[in-house]
């Protein structure tokens, strides 16, 4: 169902069956959960900024310039507003998901073809090899991540509508080639205790207790916060306990048949690698960066996917406290306009240095495919995300029972959002809690 228009303003409840709220557990949903006023077009559902952002919409300011699709890409944000769709129409057909991992698999081969002639050439200097090395590491991270977020919402059942060849395809070029979680268990812990409603951001969240190990907690002084942020992946501690955990998950726990698929499926790899005498190569440009980057890759993304050890205040209905508890996370600043001559042309190399500098490294070394739009995720999880940013864009200013969406410009803000609720325990960095109190009040009047 989508939102219509009528006489009266808004449709709330065909927009309320819009977004998927399916991923409840042990949900007790009381009448606050779902604001429904008589004078609905009255509320306003715009997006909330917090205050260390811009205030405005920043990727309208992009909507002039050229190649719309790689801003698209590069902020993360989708530049129109369309009719909302349903989850079932984002699904893709099976040669879509075929021709991701086909992409994602080219990507890394041609990374390790590119790695051996740069490792092996003795005719290129010390400091080019460096600096290939590092970049083949981005790419090869970014498409290892890429498999695991892919594998993600496949196990959402947000990608094929054919379970049998998703769990194929999940199993043997997502899940094993990365040593990732298993079907079952990943759905167990992500889907099932993640996802869930009244666990998301406590310690029956395993995300939560994958911040706790690494050293945070609520009231931590902002030191502390700071230093973990930088150091607490490279602690030789975090760096056995992720390869254990990895070893442990795949040749230890699972069922026997998942096992042996898997030590055949290594033992075959490292076999070959072996005998072409390329495991050096295999061990730089594949395991380095899969064992070891992608640690840190994923630990920028992860401290700011929510709003760690935030704690819901009686009178914020359940679903609006949920959704508060994540944001779209965008790249980029305002383009600048309005000022002319030397001035002008200054902001604009300025702008185009960030965009070359800040921006795109940090896009491809930790926020791949959907990350941007992780709040909408968890709000329709079922979406595919190749249409997610469309989906989220598409929901934007409608009413909806997870409140208005949130959204930040830049690293940097969400980093300091968080910092906020973790130290200082200021968890209402958009302004959500309050609306919501207000159409509480409205909703009584």
């Amino acid at each position: 169902m989508v939102c219509k228009l009528t006489s009266s303003g808004l449709n709330l409840c065909n927009c309320l069956n819009t977004e998927d709220s399916s991923q409840s557990k042990n949900t007790k949903i009381d009448n606050r959960s779902i604001l429904i006023n008589k004078n609905v077009d009255l509320i306003d559902y715009s997006t909330r900024y917090s205050r260390y952002g811009w205030g405005i919409d920043v990727r309208a300011t992009y909507s002039h310039l050229p190649c719309q699709p790689f801003w698209t890409w590069l902020t993360g944000k989708y530049p129109k507003q369309l009719e909302p769709r349903r989850p079932i129409e984002t699904i893709l057909a099976p040669w879509q998901l075929i021709l991701q991992l086909t992409w994602s698999w080219a990507l890394i081969l041609i990374s390790l073809l590119i790695g051996a002639f740069v490792y092996k050439n003795s005719d290129i200097g010390l400091l080019i090899k460096i600096i290939c090395s590092l970049f083949l590491f981005v790419i090869v991270t970014n498409r290892t991540r890429g498999l695991l977020h892919t594998f993600h919402y496949t196990n959402h059942g947000a990608s094929i509508k054919n379970l049998r060849l998703a769990k194929f395809l999940g199993k043997w070029f997502m899940s094993i080639p990365i040593m990732h979680l298993t079907w079952d268990e990943y759905h167990k812990i992500h889907a099932g205790d993640h996802h869930a409603t009244t666990y998301l951001c406590t310690d029956a969240d395993p995300d939560q207790k994958f911040m706790k190990d690494h050293g945070f907690y609520s009231g931590m002084p902002e030191y502390l916060f700071w230093r973990y942020l930088v150091f607490a992946p490279f602690h030789p501690k975090a760096i056995w306990e992720h390869i254990y955990f990895r070893f442990l998950h795949n040749f230890i726990i699972p069922n026997r048949s998942e096992i042996i698929s898997r030590f055949a499926f290594w033992t075959s790899l490292l076999t070959i690698v072996t005998l072409t005498n390329t495991i050096d190569i295999f061990v730089i440009y594949y395991l380095i960066p899969l064992f070891l980057i992608t640690q840190y890759s994923s630990w920028l993304q992860h401290i700011t996917e929510h709003l760690w050890f935030a704690v819901r205040p009686n009178d914020v209905p359940l679903f609006v406290f949920m959704s508060s508890l994540t944001w779209g996370r965008f790249l980029g600043r305002p383009y600048p306009k309005g000022t002319n001559g030397i001035k002008g042309i200054a902001y604009k190399i300025q702008w185009w240095a960030k965009i070359l500098i800040i921006d795109i490294p940090i896009k491809l070394f930790s926020f791949m495919q959907d990350l941007p739009s992780h709040d909408y995720h968890h709000r329709s999880p079922r979406i595919n995300f190749w249409s997610i940013s469309r989906e989220r864009a598409a929901m934007e200013g409608r009413p909806s029972k997870y409140g208005p969406m949130t959204e930040t410009w830049g690293l940097l803000e969400s980093l300091l959002i968080v910092r906020d609720q973790v130290c200082y325990g200021k968890g209402d960095a958009f302004g959500v809690w309050e609306w919501a109190r207000n159409q509480e009040k409205r909703r009584n009047n």
